[in-house]
């Protein structure tokens, strides 16, 4: 039986000055980081577990905490694998809402994300990891806490504004150093 899940994720910003501001875009999912996602299960994606979405991004929408009853945020309009994860990008809609999460991104209170996937295809070590090797990717959710920390860090909003804060300035700095 399959099973829908949901995972969090910790996301960082940064402005850039080309765009309409309102793309989101940086690491969806982190790959090869061991995270306990429940007291007894600790799970790993692998490269490659999403594959088959990059596909057809324009499926994966944008939520606002799960809530899949409300309207969409917006919806990804990338989706490419890299060594460090997934990166995606996301176009928010001109809606009220969509100008509020915006609004909430830009003063930081809003900075994390959470999948929503379905498993198919795990790998269960010896130690008890469960590696991720294929999964469908049903939704990426902006959420209030995450769970994999620095590793999956969205890396900004394209915008006209170039706001500076510690926190920007730190993701920054990831950035940098994951593009090597």
């Amino acid at each position: 039986m399959q099973t829908f899940e949901q995972r969090f994720l910790t996301a960082g910003f940064e402005h850039r000055a080309e765009g309409d501001g309102r793309t989101i875009y940086g690491i969806a999912v982190p790959y090869d980081v061991e995270m306990r996602v429940s007291s007894d299960t600790t799970e790993v994606f692998r490269q490659g577990a999403f594959a088959d979405v990059i596909r057809a991004p324009h499926r994966v929408k944008l939520l606002r905490g799960h809530d899949a009853k409300a309207y969409p945020l917006g919806r990804a309009t990338l989706l490419r694998e890299t060594d460090k994860g997934l990166y995606a990008e996301f176009k928010v809609s001109k809606t009220r809402e969509g100008d509020e999460a915006l609004e909430l991104i830009k003063d930081g209170a809003l900075d994390q994300l959470s999948i929503g996937f379905m498993p198919l295809k795990n790998r269960k070590r010896t130690d008890g990891v469960i590696e991720r090797i294929k999964a469908h990717l049903a939704e990426v959710s902006l959420v209030t806490f995450g769970a994999y920390g620095e590793h999956a860090m969205v890396a900004g909003t394209r915008s006209e504004e170039r706001p500076s804060t510690p926190r920007l300035e730190a993701a920054q700095e990831i950035l940098k150093k994951m593009r090597g």
